[in-house]
């Protein structure tokens, strides 16, 4: 009850927040156009916003009941909250890109855009404040929950390498292996609930990017409310310009690695949460046998006993609580 109270708060304080600064915008005391006042509205909520991702994440970690069940054949990967997060971020993300690539290239060419650039900039100020609600609210969930899956794991940076240089192509997971000092001629260690180049290299990148993105997008919305340096400001320019561009290309092969034909119903279980207990058998031997493991007690258990309700196990990445 507390915790959904905190959450009502959160969204009542966001209300509020938005509202006094679209009244002072809409009152004309300040001599704004549409495209200073959406940007005052943007810095002025950041706060607002990040409060309600902190909140919103505490919900989400405090209630959680979700776990990694299996039922008809299916193995739960991503819980329903997880889903739609996921989903929000994927479109906030594709809009940041198409708005801020729009942006660059009307200022490279020197062009006048078909479009009004004040409606551009607050398209990219509402997916920004999505993006950056919906990051707020993963991190502060997993922090809450101690979620590591999507991690290479305390002390498992070599066994994740060797891990990562075997899923590569042959020439490039050896070339890798030999610069590192790896033995490859061990077994692959199993895959768990997500693949090494996930954790190792995927994860990472999209950590690197998005932060980058958001942390220097966060520096120039605030320009107009305290007074930033021109020269900290061009590199900030910079460098957002170059972590979107990052952005794009992590998108790129994001799409590549989930719609390989091979990994197709990963991108299935983006949607519907679920994926092929074969396909988990047969591609992520590790984290099926901590199935089979947490299922053998259930199936030994005497006939006369109640039905075990399915079973679960705590440490998915993809859970939500809503």
């Amino acid at each position: 009850m507390n915790r959904t109270i905190l959450l009502v708060l959160g969204v009542v304080l966001l209300g509020v927040g938005l509202g006094v600064s679209y009244t002072e915008w809409a009152s004309g005391i300040q001599p704004w156009g549409q495209l200073l006042g959406d940007n005052f509205l943007f810095a002025r909520s950041l706060p607002f916003t990040i409060g309600l991702g902190i909140v919103f994440g505490f919900w989400r970690a405090s209630g959680w009941r979700w776990g990694t069940e299996i039922r008809a054949g299916t193995v739960r990967r991503f819980a329903p909250g997880t889903v739609m997060l996921h989903a929000l971020a994927g479109v906030s993300l594709v809009v940041l890109i198409a708005t801020g690539g729009w942006q660059y290239l009307k200022g490279l060419l020197d062009a006048e855009s078909p479009i009004y650039m004040a409606t551009v900039y607050r398209i990219h100020y509402v997916a920004a404040s999505l993006l950056i609600f919906v990051t707020v609210t993963f991190v502060t969930d997993w922090l809450l929950r101690g979620e590591r899956s999507l991690t290479l794991g305390k002390g498992q940076g070599v066994r994740g390498l060797r891990g990562l240089a075997h899923e590569l192509p042959k020439p490039l997971g050896s070339t890798i292996g030999y610069l590192l000092g790896l033995d490859m001629r061990r077994a692959a260690p199993p895959t768990e609930e997500f693949t090494y180049y996930e954790r190792a290299i995927s994860f990472p990148t999209w950590e690197l990017a998005i932060g980058l993105i958001i942390l220097t997008g966060v520096i120039k919305a605030v320009r107009y409310v305290y007074p930033i340096p021109g020269d900290v400001l061009y590199w900030v320019s910079a460098i957002h310009v170059g972590a979107g561009v990052l952005l794009g290309l992590k998108l790129l092969d994001h799409l590549r690695y989930v719609l390989a034909p091979s990994r197709w119903p990963l991108m299935v279980s983006m949607a519907t949460g679920w994926v092929p207990e074969g396909y988990v058998k047969t591609f992520h031997p590790g984290w099926y046998a901590r199935l089979s493991s947490t299922n053998a007690p259930a199936s030994s258990a005497p006939v006369s006993q109640a039905p075990s309700p399915a079973p679960r196990v705590a440490g998915s990445a993809g859970g939500g609580a809503a």
